[in-house]
């Protein structure tokens, strides 16, 4: 798919077989290979409204310790993709799975950009070596 903007140019990739998304093991079989990763990586899984996968996009590859969320590429994704919800996920390369103050923050920043585009953030997954987090299921506020 091709969107042109004036001067700008966007293209994106879209799967023509969708896997559904049924469950938190579902996203965590898909995202497991992160857990063994040197480094932390943040992917944005955009589904329709079925709760297939339209596509996943590596939004950040950061540090050992850290990586940032780009709210702006993700709510432009999710837009351009027609995505009905999004899941993020992301790895921690400790063994703690906990969401970080930052983590926090930058979930509800995501959280509120898209709730202004009509699209919904179904959770923020975190991997760690041996556990995983969904801040859906743990906290009140997502």
């Amino acid at each position: 798919m091709n969107y042109r903007f004036g001067t700008i140019q966007v293209e994106a990739e879209i799967l023509e077989e969708r896997d559904t998304v049924y469950s938190l093991s579902h996203i965590r079989e898909r995202y497991k290979h992160l857990q063994s990763r040197q480094k932390e990586h943040l992917y944005a899984v955009f589904l329709n409204n079925d709760n297939q996968v339209i596509g996943d996009k590596l939004i950040s590859l950061g540090q050992s310790v850290q990586t940032s969320m780009d709210t702006k590429d993700i709510a432009r994704t999710a837009v351009l993709t027609d995505a009905e919800a999004v899941i993020l996920v992301h790895n921690h390369t400790s063994a703690n799975s906990q969401p970080s103050d930052a983590d926090l923050e930058a979930t509800r920043q995501v959280q509120n950009c898209l709730e202004s585009f009509g699209v919904e953030l179904l959770d923020q997954i975190i991997l760690s070596r041996n556990q995983i987090y969904s801040m859906k299921a743990e906290r009140d506020d997502i």
